[in-house]
């Protein structure tokens, strides 16, 4: 907008001053009539209505214009900042009848003007007229706002194409255009085009006049808002220089300004101290590389000046290439990231060519996530910036190491006893400096070999690396430990039926011996089947594959038998003497144990003799007395064997 045209006056030059004042006081000085409401802002803008109650303005172009020529106009609008509750809205009107027309409200300041057409921005939803409930643009004919009027020619559409609201404290660029062969005519809002109609203004609307006003209405009735408009008066500069603004290459500037009329007059100044007054001006050439801010205003036929329009323009420096590498050692197959770190003092390095063994890549930082094989590789890298200057290509040379290869043996071994490891380098044209053990996740680099040793059987990883005297890495190597133990158990203490056969039970290890083997059907297995005369102790001793052994005893007592032994008595005290009422039987199958109180009732029965009464009744202590047992068991020739007795309980 138009704001700060005498700011701008003052930067130039007084000969500029001076030729800018005649030609504006050669201009008419203000070729409009302003109503109502309306106010003059400055030398092209205008306030139809300010945000306040029940207002009218208009402002009509003094001249009349022939619909049988064409035109183009330009202007920006503003519609306020209040949304929901702002109104009403504006109209740009062409009619033939006078230069004083307007209204409050919900018309808009065209309501009933005949003939005429309208092309109105309405903010305000009147249901009466059937208006949508969004900001919108329609083109109206004869002062009729009623959309659903024949005198409705185009819309109503949104009047921003991108949102329903146009009240948002924004300007916006308005054009109308007029072919008077096609007879179209239509009206675009920020370029993009939102209402069309093909009709014969002169013969169809104006009843054969071509010669009309031009201008705009605006209202405000129970709801405001700050209504404005503006000829457009908007200077622009584009680059066709194809983007290419490096030192050393003419940049050619265009001018892109628009205006509601004819521009008299353009005001270039390149940002070195050169400026310029034609529209057209040659293609420059900087000095120097560096930043330089560009400006231009234009004066319209009506003596305007136009804001400063800025363009910072980048004359680009040639940028400096530096190919850099991560990590900074490279080794065989190990991967890495060549790094740029190209700078330039003025553009911006947006293009990179590198060169990788004869192979090109185009990413800022090319990734090789497999490595390369050993040897000396060439690289090179180019840069180009944004602004089209181009380095030097710079080179240089990768060298990339061969890395070990290592390996150990690993042996089997008991929980307990000492494992040593001993590393082996494979590749012998690739020293190995330094070894690093890892085991349980703790790094050893005490040497070529470690001892190790492990407290239970499992399976244990272990890892070696070798570090080169090149300061490359093996790959790690893995072997697994296999670490084996005996946990052996020859079985509980028992009593055994003399002369009876017995299964002894053992356990903990792969392979067994027994001793002593007198009276064993066989000494070398766990369950060998023995006979005892007399009472025995055994020694078992469980061992694994690697060797690892390990021995328990068992005490074997000798009874007559078949029999089962009951106490006569017991004392559950908690003392862990003779707590439990248990059955004990010898050369037989065990059934039962059954215990009954003085009345005969059943308060105890286990068919496993190593569980027994504890002296409890329903979870309750049983007092002190006698109690009746019964047990039952099966002999070996199948026979059963039963026996009865009573046992004192003392507390």
């Amino acid at each position: 907008m138009l704001y700060l045209h005498t700011l701008v006056i003052r930067i130039f030059l007084p000969i500029l001053f001076f030729a800018i004042a005649s030609i504006a006081e050669a201009q008419v000085s203000n070729p409009y009539f302003l109503n109502g409401n309306a106010t003059q802002d400055n030398c092209n803008c205008y306030t139809l209505t300010s945000p306040v109650l029940n207002q009218s303005g208009s402002v009509w172009n003094i001249y009349k214009i022939d619909l049988r020529e064409n035109f183009d106009f330009k202007f920006s609008v503003f519609l306020g900042t209040i949304d929901q509750q702002g109104a009403d809205g504006i109209a740009f009107v062409l009619q033939p009848i006078s230069t004083n027309i307007g209204s409050v409200g919900g018309g808009l300041g065209f309501e009933n003007v005949t003939p005429s057409v309208g092309v109105t921005i309405d903010t305000w939803q009147n249901t009466n007229n059937n208006d949508p409930d969004f900001d919108h643009i329609a083109i109206q004919r004869d002062g009729d706002l009623n959309h659903n009027s024949a005198n409705n020619l185009a819309g109503p559409v949104t009047a921003i194409s991108n949102g329903p609201n146009i009240e948002d404290g924004q300007w916006h660029l308005f054009r109308i255009e007029w072919n008077a062969a096609t007879k179209v005519y239509k009206a675009s809002v920020d370029g993009v085009e939102r209402v069309s109609t093909n009709i014969d203004l002169i013969s169809t609307v104006f009843r054969g006049d071509p010669m009309v006003f031009w201008g705009f209405t605006g209202s405000t009735g129970g709801s405001v808002n700050l209504q404005r408009f503006c000829t457009a008066l908007n200077p622009g500069i584009r680059s066709i220089s194809n983007n290419v603004t490096c030192y050393g290459t003419p940049i050619q500037f265009v001018d892109s300004s628009a205006s509601f009329g004819k521009i008299v007059k353009w005001f270039w100044d390149l940002g070195d101290g050169t400026t310029d007054t034609l529209q057209t001006i040659p293609a420059h050439l900087y000095s120097a590389p560096g930043i330089y801010n560009v400006r231009l205003n234009i004066l319209g036929n009506n003596g305007c000046i136009s804001d400063t329009f800025r363009l910072r323009v980048i004359v680009g420096s040639d940028p400096i290439a530096k190919p850099a590498y991560e990590p900074q050692k490279l080794c065989e197959g190990r991967p890495f990231q060549l790094m740029d770190s190209s700078t330039v003092e003025f553009g911006t390095i947006n293009n990179w060519q590198w060169k990788v063994n004869g192979t090109t890549y185009t990413s800022q930082h090319p990734d090789f996530p497999s490595g390369m094989p050993v040897g000396t590789i060439p690289i090179s890298l180019q840069v180009k910036t944004a602004e089209g200057c181009v380095s030097d290509t710079a080179t240089r040379n990768l060298k990339i190491d061969p890395v070990p290869g290592v390996s150990f043996t690993a042996s089997n071994v008991c929980a307990g006893e000492e494992l040593n490891l001993y590393a082996t380098n494979i590749t012998s044209s690739v020293p190995v400096s330094k070894w690093i053990w890892y085991f349980n996740g703790v790094a050893d680099s005490s040497g070529a070999n470690i001892q190790l040793s492990f407290d239970a059987a499992g399976t244990y990883p272990v890892k070696l690396e070798g570090i080169a005297a090149n300061g490359c890495n093996s790959d790690v190597f893995t072997e697994n430990v296999n670490v084996f133990a005996t946990n052996a158990f020859a079985g509980r203490d028992t009593i055994v039926a003399i002369d009876q056969p017995f299964q002894l039970q053992g356990s903990g290890g792969v392979s067994y011996s027994w001793s002593p083997p007198f009276g064993l059907s066989d000494p070398n297995i766990a369950n060998p089947v023995g006979r005892f005369s007399d009472d025995a102790q055994l020694i078992m001793t469980a061992s694994s594959p690697a060797g690892c052994a390990s021995s328990d005893t068992i005490r074997v007592r000798v009874f007559k038998g078949p029999e089962i032994y009951v106490p006569t008595a017991f004392t559950p005290n908690g003392d862990n003497k003779n707590d439990v009422l248990k059955a004990f039987p010898v050369g037989l199958k065990f059934q039962f144990l059954k215990v009954y109180d003085r009345w005969g009732k059943l308060i105890f029965s286990t068919s496993d003799f190593n569980i027994g009464w504890d002296g409890r009744v329903n979870a309750r202590l049983a007092d002190s007395g006698n109690f009746i047992w019964v047990t039952q068991g099966i002999q070996n020739d199948g026979k059963l064997f039963s026996k009865k007795g009573i046992v004192t309980l003392i507390r």
